[in-house]
């Protein structure tokens, strides 16, 4: 095992994946460090959600190798899978379940019990205190997407991976959402999301430019500046232009 695998909680090596005839990965090489919050930015269709995906598991790449904690997917337990956990765009709710009763039954499933506190903290601080007793078919996108996010946090996992986060909520949640992740990240857990913005002053540790399924430039995120809105538009368009310029 290299020292690299040893120290990553999320290795990707030579990663592909098609959906039938069309190729939606290339070869994609990336690896997120315990502590460490990565920033995955690409134009739409670019392969980000693709790409989560095949690092949750949900999707077996066509070629490659994902490991998470040192261990390859293949090989990985139940246990292991517990310690990740992926929100995507669109979260799902059972119909029958109060805000609160999923908090209460994605613990339980998870024995992890005790955590109800903590979550009911996490529902103040998204906003959804006075909804928790509420059906989630009856939340806004945005207050769908926080409950997603209140579940995922609650379970402390050490892999978050998220779809497009700061998308449907409103300003005041993003910025809680970003200083849970750091106090995540502080607590020796890895963050890798996909965005086309972020949070007045948020300042990831790393970050991926994804474009026609393939990693097209990386780098920390420290040196790039602090307005996040222009680093985010001007990454992509930078990156494509340095590797579409002759050498």
């Amino acid at each position: 095992m290299t020292i690299e695998a040893q120290t990553s909680t999320l290795m990707m090596r030579g990663v592909s994946f098609s959906y039938a005839q069309a190729t939606v990965l290339r070869d994609v090489n990336l690896s997120v460090a315990a502590g460490e919050i990565a920033v995955l930015i690409g134009r739409n269709g670019a392969g980000k959600s693709t790409l989560l995906r095949c690092a949750a598991g949900w999707s077996s790449p066509r070629e490659g190798r994902v490991e998470v904690l040192g261990q390859p997917f293949g090989e990985a337990d139940r246990q292991l899978r517990r310690e990740l956990v992926l929100v995507t765009d669109t979260p799902p709710f059972y119909d029958d379940l109060t805000a609160r009763e999923h908090v209460s039954f994605v613990l339980r499933a998870n024995h992890l019990g005790q955590r109800e506190t903590e979550a009911e903290r996490l529902l103040d601080a998204f906003g959804l205190g006075n909804a928790a007793d509420a059906y989630p078919s009856t939340f806004s996108r945005g207050m769908r997407y926080k409950l997603a996010l209140v579940l995922a946090l609650a379970l402390r996992p050490r892999l978050l991976l998220l779809d497009e986060p700061f998308g449907p909520i409103d300003p005041v949640s993003a910025r809680e959402l970003w200083l849970e992740l750091r106090a995540l990240a502080s607590a020796g857990g890895s963050v890798l999301l996909s965005s086309h913005q972020l949070p007045e002053g948020a300042a990831p540790d790393r970050f991926f430019v994804l474009d026609g399924g393939t990693i097209v430039d990386e780098g920390p995120w420290a040196g790039l500046g602090i307005d996040c809105a222009t680093t985010l538009d001007g990454l992509p368009r930078s990156a494509l232009e340095s590797a579409e310029s002759p050498a």
